[in-house]
């Protein structure tokens, strides 16, 4: 497993990175009570009207997540530590959060836990879970091993089409044709050589507009090692 403290200095060279904050670029990643979607953009200089029991959750640039609670009639981004970039506070976004809770991202296979990829966007077919990838990003299936040849097969969760390819020997990746009718949020099976493993795709919406955010948004997602590959590579 990669020490927190390794990621630590992974992010803040990422945030180290990050321009100051625009007022305007923020990103909902959920939301209770109110017509507002996740991924949607929200003008942080406008004000945003809460009533009482509704609430919402966004996502800063300096990726810092902010949870507002009604009765609220403020910016979103008023009396909050998110208005000035603050690599302190984007810091506890990041790996205060859900991350924590995954400690053992990138132990070694066959432990049953995720293995963090060499680069963030290539999605792990072999362990159950969730898997992040930017809106209209290409699909890049990847294993571990690399291996031999293996035939793959793909299909929703009902079952209602089936998609099969070879993977050669020797190669951890694997691109998938823009024609195969992937969704976001849409649970597939995957099988390799027989052995099935269920992912959920995410996509990372297009708001997400710099490292920080888009770790953030992984994070909330359940991709954590997507995140730590993306951290990682930003150093």
């Amino acid at each position: 497993m990669r020490p927190l403290a390794g990621i630590l200095i992974a992010a803040v060279a990422v945030l180290a990175a990050i321009p100051p904050a625009s007022a305007a670029d923020l990103v909902v990643v959920s939301s209770r009570g109110v017509d507002l979607k996740a991924g949607q953009a929200v003008d942080g200089s406008q004000p945003l009207v809460l009533k009482d029991g509704q609430q919402v959750e966004l996502i800063a640039p300096t990726g810092q997540v902010i949870k507002l609670h009604g009765p609220w009639d403020k910016p979103p981004l008023a009396d909050s530590a998110a208005a000035n970039p603050d690599v302190g506070a984007a810091l506890k976004a990041l790996l205060a959060q859900d991350l924590t809770r995954s400690r053992s991202v990138g132990v070694v296979r066959g432990s049953g836990a995720q293995v963090v990829p060499p680069q963030p966007w290539l999605l792990d077919i072999t362990h159950v879970g969730i898997r992040c990838l930017p809106e209209n990003g290409d699909v890049v299936f990847w294993r571990p091993d690399g291996g031999g040849p293996a035939a793959l097969s793909i299909e929703p969760y009902d079952r209602s089409w089936r998609a099969r390819a070879a993977w050669p020997a020797g190669s951890d990746r694997l691109p998938m044709p823009r024609s195969l009718p992937l969704t976001n949020r849409s649970t597939y099976i995957v099988g390799l050589n027989g052995k099935t493993t269920p992912i959920t795709l995410v996509t990372i919406p297009a708001a997400a507009s710099n490292d920080a955010m888009r770790a953030a948004w992984m994070i909330q997602q359940g991709c954590d090692a997507q995140a730590q590959a993306l951290l990682q590579a930003a150093r």
